[in-house]
This record gives C-alpha cells, structure tokens and sequence, in this order.
C-alpha cells in the first residue's frame, strides 16, 4: 500500500501586488512547491470587492503543501505583516502522496 504522509495546506488570500512578496517569503523559507492564482472576488471584514482589472481591489490565493516546519517558518516570517496589509491565512492538516515532494 502507498504511504500517505502528514503535511501542512496553507491558503493564504492577499492583495495582488504581494503575490511576488509571497512567493519570496515562502521560499525564503524553504517552500519550493506552490502555486498563485488571481481571485474573481469575495466578502470580507470591509464588504464585498470583485476583481474587475480597475480600482487595485485584485486579490491572489497562495496555496501549497509543505512540511509543519516550514508553515511555522512562513507564519512566523509573514505574520508581523498581518496588521499592515489585508492578508487572511488558513492551515489546514492533511496527507500527501510522494512525501518527499512537500
């Protein structure tokens, strides 16, 4: 039988214009594997906003597997920024395939 393995999904929603920032801070970290992807729009604590190209309302999904470490790596790294920018951040436990790969 394949072996499932124990990892971190992390979701982060943030501002577009941090989606390179975030792609730095996680392999700053030592995430290789993730993938970003603009968002059509959604609700919040400031209402609704839709990403329709004008306005900079555009917002990004950060997503990927890792190892707990490095999600308390990232968390640690990034969470100070929480207070400046509009981030909101999800970690969710769940089990890979091929381990080695997250």
């Amino acid at each position: 039988m394949t072996e499932l393995v124990h990892r971190k999904r992390l979701e982060i929603i943030a501002d577009l214009e941090l989606a390179d920032w975030l792609a730095d801070e996680a392999e700053a970290v030592g995430i290789t594997h993730f993938t970003i992807v603009p968002t059509l729009g959604g609700k919040g604590a400031h209402g609704r906003w839709r990403n329709d190209g004008v306005g900079g309302q555009g917002k990004c999904l950060f997503i990927s597997v890792t190892s707990a470490d490095r999600a308390t790596a990232l968390i640690n790294r990034i969470g100070p920024m929480f207070s400046d920018y509009r981030i909101v951040m999800d970690i969710a436990d769940v089990q890979v395939l091929r381990g080695e790969r997250f």
